[in-house]
C-alpha cells in the first residue's frame, strides 16, 4: 500500500497540519479531539503524495485564516 498523507484542520488554532496516515495522531484520518472546543475539526484526505497532501494543507490553512504545517511525530 502506497503511503497516503492527511491533513487536520483546526478551526480553534488556525492551522492546517499535514500527517502520514499511519501518524499515531491521524490513524488514517479517523482520530478527532473529543473537547468540545474542537467540534468544528475535520481532516482531509486522502492524498496520494506528499506534494497533493501539502497543497491541500494550504488550502485548508487559507480557508480558516491560518498557516499549514507540518506534525512534528510523523515529519511527512
Amino acid at each position: 500500500m502506497a503511503k497516503e498523507y492527511w491533513v487536520y484542520v483546526n478551526t480553534s488554532m488556525k492551522k492546517a497540519q499535514l500527517h502520514t496516515s499511519k501518524c499515531s495522531a491521524c490513524k488514517f484520518g479517523r482520530v478527532l479531539k473529543s473537547d468540545a472546543a474542537f467540534s468544528n475539526d475535520w481532516w482531509e484526505g486522502p492524498f496520494d503524495s506528499r506534494e497533493k497532501g501539502w497543497e491541500g494543507a494550504q488550502k485548508a490553512a487559507t480557508q480558516v485564516g491560518g498557516a499549514p504545517s507540518k506534525c512534528m511525530m510523523c515529519r511527512p
